[in-house]
């Protein structure tokens, strides 16, 4: 079945990185987890060490992964596209894209 979700890259999900504007990546899942930093019983804190980046690993070290199911409709945003990550040149390292 196909998602009507908006498809972003690891890239476009690396730019909501901020206590403001936070996403993270869990299962291939975008999630807009900006207004629920506060809900989180482990803490905003947490949650920040994460932002923008994909956070699977560190979810299923602490959840079932079916609590997303519980969040999902509220907080899904989109789904993460398949592939590598485009290479960065040398000067990726001064500039933000």
């Amino acid at each position: 079945m196909a998602s009507s979700l908006p498809i972003y890259s690891l890239q476009d999900v690396s730019r909501h990185n901020t206590a403001k504007d936070l996403w993270i990546v869990i299962d291939k899942e975008v999630y807009d987890v900006t207004q629920f930093q506060a809900e989180h019983p482990g803490g905003e804190r947490i949650l920040r060490k994460v932002a923008g980046k994909d956070a699977t690993d560190k979810f299923l070290e602490y959840h079932d992964a079916s609590i997303l199911a519980r969040y999902r409709e509220r907080l899904q945003v989109g789904v993460l596209v398949e592939g590598p990550e485009p290479k960065k040149g040398f000067l990726s390292r001064f500039f933000r894209s």
